[in-house]
């Protein structure tokens, strides 16, 4: 049975509120678009000012649902609208210069890495991190009352940081540059300015004399660890030509090896010096020629199996300063430390030998070397205690420690407040004090009764004849930042010292991190995972030091875009406002 006209008309109105409903529907959608577009414009708009702020971008996209049920092709599909927001990390804002000295601004893909802190413990300036890795371009970094690097964000900077070896480690860590302490410089030079003896009354004849001998106050020299280790120089005149002598440097502590470097230096019959001559190769070392610089190598080893070399400077040929020897009425430099003195199978300490003084800590002394067999042979002695002055002591081979040409037992000696040995071993000192050592396989007794220990403050001794090349200290002035991340300790001595680099990380897909406060980004699984590494490295880029990255908002292009926002939404309300009045309508036409 055919429809009546009543109900033709009844499905039309059926169609054609259908048709308003989803203009309605599609105008709400679009209304909500619009909302989100603003929103978007409107955080550019307010962050166009703010470091390293990424500005989005809104996309549009349509939704169809299809044509209705029972409609023809040239029915009005149902369709929707629905903005997308998209992130611009990849987007790089422009360095602007920055009053802040530590600021810095990345060149390239790289983004800082950064730790939040979570707590300060109790009344101490330690700060607890968070395990979360945050990511930023935020490069506004200043040092905070704890030396810890931060920026305007409240982000601590991470970066590697140099171990107490020098070395520059692999882990991500908040970079603090309070207490920093100078490092002493590694040492390249020794230079000796002593008189090591006195000529003879009468240079041209053949006159009898007694070898003199020389020693040097142990220096403190440093490795590139900035380790501190010992050296001396013992001289020994020759017994037929008194203008010659056997000079050689040795380890004045025990704690490495000093390559065998034993050298002729022959002076002229003014004391000054004429040549040195390599003893193992017999070969001139450097020049003759007057005004010549005179300097021996010296190559250590220490327990880190690191080799320092260094040169000992005696002067120049012919100098009148320098390394000399004295007029037969002058006076020489007093020699530092005494051999021990060797009678068959014994080996005496010289009596009134003083080791250190009873107010002294960490105190070291060491004979000079003797030669029992060919090896070099020496008493030496390390205080382990202040209160009450103990010390142990042990026979070695100053040139290599380690030699099993020399073995003895290590004692402890502990020494009265007047100087005096009090206990050997934990008892009372037997008379004479002795130990034993085997050299070479020969078994000596080793008598110790000459030690002592000084009562002054400090022993008299010179310091001033060796010296080193070494910067010992420092006072820490501030910190600075390199172009290549390396962070810089400065010192009022004119030196810096690494003690850090910052790290930056890149992402296969730095537009799929996500955001979170303070311009900061966590990875996800969209981003990829992070590469982290030095500046450079990953093509992370290059920092330009003093600037910071503007916010990438194009006031512009967004006051434009605005306004196009602004009548789009307009007009889907009044899509709304007109679907209301054709319901309406269409409800009124049926009453």
């Amino acid at each position: 049975m055919p429809p009546t006209p009543a109900a033709k008309v009844w499905n039309r109105d059926q169609y054609s509120m259908s048709g308003v409903f989803n203009a309605l529907q599609t105008a709400v959608s679009g209304i909500s678009a619009q909302s989100d577009s603003f929103t978007n414009l409107g955080n550019n708009i307010a962050n166009s000012q703010t470091t390293a702020y990424k500005a989005n971008s809104t996309a549009f996209q349509d939704f169809v649902s299809g044509n209705l049920s029972g409609s023809s092709q040239s029915q009005a599909n149902s369709d929707s609208v629905a903005a997308v927001t998209i992130q611009h990390v990849d987007n790089e804002g422009t360095a602007t210069a920055s009053t802040d000295s530590l600021a810095m601004a990345i060149s390239g893909t790289g983004l800082f890495n950064v730790s939040k802190p979570i707590s300060a413990t109790n009344a101490s300036t330690a700060t607890n991190f968070s395990t979360q890795q945050y990511y930023t371009r935020n490069g506004e970094f200043y040092e905070n009352k704890s030396g810890y690097l931060v920026n305007t964000s409240g982000y601590y900077l991470d970066g590697y940081t140099v171990d107490s070896s020098g070395s520059l480690g692999n882990k991500l860590t908040p970079i603090n540059v309070s207490g920093i302490t100078f490092k002493p410089t590694q040492t390249t030079q020794l230079t000796l300015s002593a008189t090591v003896g006195k000529l003879p009354t009468d240079t041209a004849s053949a006159e009898s004399y007694t070898p003199q001998t020389y020693t040097t106050a142990p220096v403190t020299t440093y490795d590139a660890s900035s380790n501190p280790h010992k050296v001396a120089a013992s001289w020994t005149q020759s017994s037929s030509n008194p203008l010659v002598w056997n000079v050689s440097a040795y380890d004045a502590d025990g704690t490495g090896t000093i390559a065998p470097n034993n050298y002729q230096v022959t002076f002229d019959s003014s004391g000054d010096l004429a040549s040195v001559v390599d003893s193992s190769t017999g070969k001139t070392v450097g020049s003759t020629i007057s005004g010549a610089s005179v300097g021996i190598p010296i190559t250590a080893n220490y327990g880190d199996n690191h080799t320092q070399t260094m040169t000992l400077d005696l002067g120049t040929i012919g100098g009148t300063s320098g390394t000399t020897m004295a007029a037969s009425n002058q006076t020489a430099s007093t020699s530092q430390a005494s051999a021990l003195t060797v009678s068959g199978t014994t080996l005496t300490m010289p009596a009134g030998t003083q080791i250190g003084t009873t107010t002294g800590s960490n105190q070291s002394y060491m004979t000079t070397p003797v030669e029992i067999g060919g090896t070099p042979v020496a008493e030496k002695w390390t205080q382990t205690s202040s209160s009450p002055a103990t010390w142990s002591v042990q026979t070695i081979n100053p040139y290599d420690a380690s030699s099993s040409a020399v073995s003895s037992p290590t004692h402890s000696v502990v020494f009265n407040t007047d100087g005096s040995v009090k206990t050997f071993d934990g008892a009372a000192p037997s008379s004479p004090l002795t130990s034993t050592a085997t050299v070479n396989g020969t078994a000596y007794t080793v008598d110790l009764s000459g030690a002592s220990l000084s009562t002054n403050y400090a022993l008299d001794q010179d310091t001033t004849s060796l010296t080193t090349d070494s910067v010992a200290s420092g006072n820490y002035e501030g910190v600075s930042i390199e172009s290549d991340g390396s962070i810089q300790a400065q010192f009022d001595n004119g030196y810096s010292q690494l003690i850090g680099k910052v790290a930056l990380t890149t992402f296969h897909n730095e537009n799929g991190l996500q955001a979170v406060d303070g311009q900061a980004y966590l990875a996800t699984s969209k981003s990829g995972d992070p590469e982290t590494g030095v500046v450079g490295e990953n093509g992370t880029g290059t920092l330009s030091v003093g600037y910071t990255e503007s916010s990438t908002t194009d006031l512009t292009s967004d006051l434009s875009a605005l306004i196009v926002t602004q009548e789009a939404y307009t007009a889907n309300t009044k899509i709304v406002t007109t679907a209301d009045t054709l319901l309406q309508t269409t409800i009124g036409m049926k009453q």
